[in-house]
């Protein structure tokens, strides 16, 4: 991880473009954490703007918290209750499609 002082900097945006390549840039302004510059190559846009979503990150910790609280429906239930064939038992193999 690199860190860049924005008040001694002359890098511009491809600069720092380049540096995340290797890892992540921290820019900060009187010593302080201002704002961090990460590769996202290989990246799509939803999985960036989820991941970036305070109200999505609410969402699944709120989903975990319940799940570690209260425990969870077996998936074979899921499907019962949707109407779905139960699960073939015994083989490990992907289907084929």
């Amino acid at each position: 991880m690199k860190t860049v002082a924005v008040e001694n900097t002359t890098l511009t945006a491809e600069d720092l473009a380049k540096l995340a390549k290797k890892g992540p840039v921290i820019l900060t302004r009187n010593g302080q954490p201002l704002v961090a510059v990460k590769d996202l190559s290989g990246s799509d846009w939803e999985t960036v703007s989820l991941a970036n979503n305070p109200r999505f990150i609410a969402l699944i910790e709120a989903s975990r918290r319940s799940y570690r609280e209260k425990g969870g429906i077996p998936l074979e239930q899921v499907r019962r209750e949707l109407g779905l064939k139960p699960r073939r038992t015994g083989s490990t193999k992907p289907r084929r499609r």
